[in-house]
């Protein structure tokens, strides 16, 4: 996996390494081994399971394939590592019971494409997840970062990060190769340890719990069938009626054609001539040729797949044209309001050391305003926003809302030298 830089705070982080050093970390009993028979693996999910928790990582190509090529998946114990070939083994579903139990942690460090590759081959999520970026954004290193960084910070342990572009489908493995894909998992299982040391001294633990589990909501693994792919071509939400229903055939034969040339879908024609397509829909190999965007050999390779399935899409009957998105016609927010509230989310986060970002995006904050300023809209009571719900509804979710109301108000308080949030005086000396 890739380093992504962050900043990170320098104070109150109640795990750093200048207090300890590395001489405490569990020694590795043997060096990583490369498995790549059955009867190993099969050896190694024991280890595992009686270990009680795993540290994983996995080095994949996936530039131009349909879906990702797993070249080696590494796994580490508090005494054993090992790397998994992909190619040799084949099949790695031995190892899936163990992922699927919640009561064996699998320890990640910016797992989402690592999450998203086990699920596709499992076809259910990871269970028991907990990453290690998580928790060190709930400790001030910042939203993402990087795995190279961080355990410099907490366990002043330096990793080589030279084979990060590396073909890991390719055979042998070179000794360098397998030295760097160990270097991913061999502190994950310490660096955790202190992590949720100082995340338990904070009392923490409960917001990171409810952090992790989204990684664990089947829905967000789930595929997309391909007659909601259109739903991902940039500008659709321009199109309507007729013209979605094309799109809709357009983008399931461009998933269809990829899958089976295993390639991604943009090699075969790119999102801006589906969406070309849709709105001035063409009836011949040569009106195709005219398209911008589409060379002689992608007509002369798909100019007939094109063809039918524009006119699947003309062909299809008002009643199951897709829906056009709902244009929700609501009060504009007040003038600065976005950027008030923004503020008072910064002024929260410093106060905990926690990064920004991870309590507030500019769209939670955006979706608080409209449940505030849109009171009586369904859609926006139907699902109230991240802001209002579980700790950071306690944290500062309440407290926006009521500025937002015009109940309480923040000011810089010179004295202090902070800012303060402090209810509101109505006329005739009534508090709100």
């Amino acid at each position: 996996m890739a380093d992504s830089p962050s900043a990170a705070k320098s104070r109150g982080r109640g795990c750093d390494a200048t207090a300890r050093g590395i001489a405490d970390l569990p020694e590795m009993a043997d060096a990583p081994r490369l498995v790549t028979d059955p009867a190993e693996l099969a050896a190694l999910v024991g280890d595992i399971r009686a270990s009680g928790r795993l540290a994983l990582d996995t080095e994949f190509v996936w530039e131009r394939t349909y879906r990702p090529q797993l070249g080696i998946v590494q796994i580490a114990t508090d005494r054993k590592t090992a790397i998994l070939d992909a190619l040799a083994l084949r099949d790695l579903s031995p190892l899936f019971p163990l992922l699927r139990d919640p009561a064996i942690p699998v320890v990640l460090h910016g797992g989402g494409q690592d999450l998203e590759i086990l699920a596709l081959l499992m076809g259910e999520p990871v269970r028991g997840v907990v990453d290690t970026q998580v928790i060190a954004a709930f400790l001030g290193y910042g939203l993402q970062v990087g795995l190279g960084v961080l355990l410099e910070r907490v366990l002043r342990v330096r990793v080589r990060k030279d084979q990060t572009y590396t073909d890991w489908t390719r055979r042998p493995l070179r000794p360098e190769q397998l030295a760097y894909a160990r270097e991913d998992v061999v502190h994950l299982l310490p660096l955790h340890d202190r992590l949720r040391a100082a995340l338990e001294q904070r009392g923490r633990a409960a917001w990171v719990a409810e952090e992790l589990q989204a990684l664990e909501d089947p829905a967000r693994w789930r595929p997309v069938p391909d007659e909601e792919r259109y739903r991902s071509v940039k500008g659709w939400q321009r199109l309507g009626g007729r013209e979605l229903a094309v799109l809709r055939a357009l983008a399931a034969w461009r998933e269809r054609t990829a899958r089976q040339l295993d390639v991604r879908p943009h090699f075969v024609v790119s999102d801006v001539v589906l969406t070309t397509l849709a709105a001035r829909p063409v009836a011949s190999l040569e009106e195709l040729r005219g398209v911008r965007g589409l060379s002689p050999g992608a007509v002369s390779r798909y100019g007939r797949g094109l063809l039918a399935a524009i006119g699947e899409g003309r062909a299809c009957p008002p009643a199951r044209w897709p829906a056009r998105p709902e244009r929700v016609r609501r009060h504009a927010p007040p003038t600065g309001l976005v950027a008030l509230l923004r503020a008072a989310v910064q002024v929260a986060a410093e106060r905990e050391e926690i990064a920004p970002e991870i309590v507030a995006s500019t769209r939670d904050i955006e979706a608080l305003v409209a449940l505030v300023t849109n009171p009586d809209d369904a859609a926006v009571r139907a699902e109230p926003p991240p802001l209002v719900r579980g700790w950071r509804g306690r944290l500062i979710g309440e407290r926006l809302v009521a500025i937002a109301r015009g109940e309480l108000a923040i000011r810089y308080d010179a004295s202090r030298r902070e800012i303060v949030a402090e209810p509101v005086t109505r006329a005739g000396g009534c508090a709100r």
